[in-house]
């Protein structure tokens, strides 16, 4: 368990080193769970708690936050949305 979150810690902290980090959802909910509890399974966490700290994350960063559902989930528009609203990265979230 807690090698699969540090593996998505590693590269949430390698995407951040670039210029517009573009992240995935799974790496930075690696990240939450590695940084904040590292002991306890994902699915211990509550919903409440995952969003608490995702929003925290994406504040702290700098990043926005793309969700949509598959049939309307671009990356590129989320990217340029990001951009648009003055973020320094993204996080991309397909829904389905």
């Amino acid at each position: 368990m807690l090698s699969d979150y540090q593996a998505g810690r590693d590269r949430v902290i390698e995407e951040l080193e670039k210029p517009f980090p573009i992240l995935n959802i799974c790496d930075v909910m690696d990240w939450i769970y590695y940084t904040f509890e590292p002991n306890k399974n994902q699915w211990e966490m509550s919903y409440e708690w995952e969003t608490e700290k995702l929003k925290e994350f994406s504040k702290n960063f700098g990043v926005f936050l793309y969700e949509q559902p598959r049939d309307r989930y671009f990356p590129q528009l989320g990217v340029l949305e990001a951009e648009e609203r003055g973020y320094r990265g993204v996080i991309l979230s397909d829904l389905s």
